[in-house]
C-alpha cells in the first residue's frame, strides 16, 4: 500500500459570500418582514429560504451542500442542534424544580410517584414557575422559598431568556 498523506478534511464549512446575507435581508424585507434574520420565526425563516433558493439560482449560482445551515450561522441564527440542546436543558431544569417541589409536598422521589401525585407535582411546578416569573401578572413575592428553590427558578429563568445559541456557548 503506498504511503498517501492523509489530509484532514476542515472542520468547518467556509463562509458564504456576502451576497448570500444581502439577498436574504432582501427577500426578508420585501416578504415585509421587519425583525433581523436571527429573530425571524422558523416559518418566516423557512420563506426566506426559498426566496433565497430561487434568487441565486436567478443569479446563476451554484448552492453549496449546507448554504442553508451556513446562512443560518452567519446571520446568528441558532441551529436545530442548539434549539433542541436549548429545550432539554430547559425541561431538565423543570425536572429539578418538580423534583424540589415534590420533597416538599413529602411526596418523595419523582420516580416513584403514582399518576396522581406527579400530576400534583408538575401542576404546582408550573404554578411556582409561572408565580415567580420577573413578568408574572401579580408580583409575586417568593421570598417563602427556600434557597435552593429560589437557585433553581433564577435558573431555570435564565435559561428561559437566553437564545439557544447563546445556551450553547454557556
Amino acid at each position: 500500500m503506498p504511503d498517501t498523506p492523509i489530509v484532514p478534511a476542515p472542520s468547518e464549512k467556509p463562509d458564504l459570500p456576502h451576497e448570500w446575507i444581502d439577498v436574504a435581508e432582501l427577500a426578508a424585507k420585501n416578504l415585509g418582514l421587519s425583525r433581523t434574520l436571527a429573530e425571524l420565526s422558523p416559518e418566516h425563516w423557512q420563506l426566506v429560504l426559498a426566496s433565497v433558493t430561487d434568487r441565486m439560482r436567478l443569479r446563476g449560482a451554484s448552492l453549496p451542500v449546507g448554504w442553508r445551515r451556513t446562512l443560518a450561522r452567519q446571520v446568528g441564527r441558532a441551529t436545530g442542534e442548539q434549539v433542541a440542546a436549548h429545550v432539554v436543558a430547559l425541561r431538565a431544569k423543570r425536572e429539578e424544580i418538580a423534583a424540589h417541589v415534590a420533597q416538599e409536598l413529602g411526596l418523595g422521589e419523582l420516580a416513584t410517584l403514582n399518576p396522581i401525585d406527579r400530576a400534583t407535582v408538575d401542576q404546582q411546578t408550573d404554578e411556582t414557575i409561572e408565580a415567580c416569573s420577573p413578568d408574572a401578572p401579580v408580583s409575586a413575592e417568593c421570598s417563602d422559598a427556600d434557597r435552593t428553590m429560589r437557585r433553581l427558578l433564577a435558573e431555570h429563568r435564565a435559561l428561559k431568556e437566553l437564545k439557544p445559541d447563546e445556551a450553547d456557548a454557556h
